[in-house]
């Protein structure tokens, strides 16, 4: 079983603080877009994840459930004729193209080097950190991270 309880941070400090700054409006801003996307599903829309596979080879898939709603060859204009053929009255909508409404404002690295700052922006962006690592660094539990660093 893993220890998954706070300890002390590895570093405190203005490093401390804007990561955590960065973890918080990461949450927020993924709070807001589901809220977006469960908007426009109740708008009647059908929000889809889909494209190049391989090759010339697509897919279109249900982007709540993961259902495979089509597969083909063709590259773009096969998948655009298929979107047109399923979709004609237009109501799907890709989830990557879902704008989340909410500007957040940038996050000031106060007592941070731009440089640096631009660096943890990088690590915690990365799939390959480990929430453990961001865990130890600011001394949150390795579940609050999780949730902070979570893709819709």
């Amino acid at each position: 079983m893993t220890d998954t309880t706070t300890g002390a941070p590895l570093v405190t400090g203005p490093v401390q603080q804007y990561i955590e700054a960065l973890l918080r409006r990461s949450l927020a801003e993924r709070l807001n877009r589901l809220e977006r996307l469960e908007q426009l599903e109740k708008d009647g829309h059908r929000i889809i994840d889909g494209g190049q596979t391989h090759g010339d080879a697509w897919e279109i898939t249900d982007w709540r459930t993961g259902d495979l709603i089509e597969r083909g060859i063709g590259g773009y204009p096969g998948y655009d004729k298929a979107v047109q053929r399923l979709d004609p009255d237009g109501k799907w909508i890709l989830h990557e193209n879902v704008d989340n409404d909410d500007d957040q404002e940038d996050i000031e690295p106060v007592g941070v080097p731009a440089s640096f700052a631009d660096l943890l922006q990088d690590w915690l962006g990365l799939r390959s950190t480990p929430d453990e690592d961001v865990a130890a660094v600011v001394g949150w539990s390795v579940e609050e991270v999780a949730r902070h660093r979570q893709e819709d």
